[in-house]
């Protein structure tokens, strides 16, 4: 019979004895998911979750957790979930796993998103997909997009260097990060980091922290908010009334509005653009002081053009890509950054001010020099 992930203490105590079988250790470990070791001084409650606090909580050094998971991600169809991490564990007449994972549905250039999947396996081993709890879903303009490349800190220079800089100075309770989980783009980028916390206070209970940091344009950084991760809370299921976010940094400097040619007026620069790309349609127009963006949607993909006062970048793009060329399109000289097929990142200047494009989907050149040529 399914349990529920919140099980009563009562059901807890009476498996006690069968409770305690450990994790085994694969020699494979994955150095993107090894975070700083803890020991616990306490024990989680009844009934509740108990935070990993292994040094590798990658599943490769999760064997049940692992096996679990292989049992009910075999035969799925439409999704692919690649498994990242194993957040915790809950006691009930099983077990119940909390793995965050990145899905990504099957089709051309489809967007990953970044979920807990959360699993039942009962104490004959038979497991069930519970439901999930998204942490970044489907892309909305101005959202935040999760990461498709390594979610290794240590992997992603800039995002390390930034999240490093924001936490300088924090006291009272210690992050250490474990995956980088996705970015936004605002007039610079916000990024979110998967962070394991506890306080620093005798007998603490650990956490799992969502982390945001930003940095603008000039690339400096600064710590925006740091959100407690409220395990087995599915989709669907409303928060918990008391919440402890820590809500610091800055506000929105954006501003929205009906035309272009409003938005301009309020950056104080001069700027047209159509209202169609092709078979992409402007959607969302917004500013603040020296920068217009605006977003064009076809469907899922989206456009995101920008004019800024300047020659600096203004694309807010820190992707690494394997191919960083320059050519002449048209009276410009333009730098363009693709993964080999296409061009996925544009930026140039006019010696006063300066453009990017920035496409979900990698586009022709071709495509790239009809944009600039509607630009104004």
């Amino acid at each position: 019979m399914k349990k529920s992930l919140r099980a009563a203490a009562a059901v807890l105590a009476a498996i006690t004895a069968m409770s305690c079988a450990a994790f085994s250790a694969y020699a494979d470990t994955d150095p993107d998911m090894v975070v700083e070791d803890y020991v616990s001084e306490d024990l989680p409650l009844a009934g509740g979750w108990a935070i990993n606090e292994s040094q590798n909580i990658s599943l490769s050094s999760n064997a049940r957790a692992k096996a679990a998971f292989k049992k009910v991600t075999k035969g799925l169809t439409g999704v692919k979930y690649e498994a990242v991490a194993l957040l915790g564990t809950q006691v009930v007449a099983g077990t119940n796993y909390a793995i965050l994972c990145r899905s990504t549905v099957v089709y051309p250039d489809a967007q990953p998103e970044i979920k807990i999947m959360y699993i039942y396996e009962d104490l004959r081993g038979n497991a069930e997909i519970m439901g999930f709890q998204t942490i970044i879903g489907e892309q909305l303009p101005g959202g935040f997009t999760a990461n498709s490349g390594s979610l290794s800190l240590s992997k992603n220079k800039d995002v390390k260097k930034a999240y490093k800089t924001a936490m300088k100075g924090i006291i009272g309770v210690t992050y250490t990060p474990a995956a980088y989980l996705g970015s936004q783009v605002v007039a610079g980028t916000n990024y979110m980091i998967l962070c394991r916390s506890r306080a620093v206070t005798p007998k603490a209970s650990y956490k799992w922290s969502l982390v945001k940091v930003y940095k603008d344009l000039k690339g400096k950084s600064s710590l925006l908010d740091i959100e407690t991760l409220e395990l087995s809370r599915m989709d669907g299921e409303p928060a918990a009334e008391e919440s402890d976010a820590v809500m610091v940094g800055i506000a929105n400097p954006w501003s929205e509005y009906d035309t272009v040619a409003e938005a301009a007026e309020a950056a104080g620069i001069k700027f047209s653009a159509p209202d169609k790309l092709g078979d992409f349609t402007l959607t969302h127009i917004q500013a603040m002081n020296g920068l217009v963006d605006l977003r064009y949607l076809n469907g899922d993909i989206q456009i995101c053009v920008r004019k800024g006062k300047g020659t600096d970048d203004i694309s807010g793009d820190y992707n690494t890509y394997k191919s960083v060329t320059e050519k002449k399109i048209g009276k410009y000289d333009v730098t363009l950054k693709g993964n080999g097929k296409g061009v996925k990142c544009a930026v140039w200047n006019d010696g006063n001010n300066a453009y990017s494009i920035v496409s979900d989907k990698a586009l022709t050149e071709k495509s790239i020099g009809n944009i600039i040529a509607k630009l104004g």
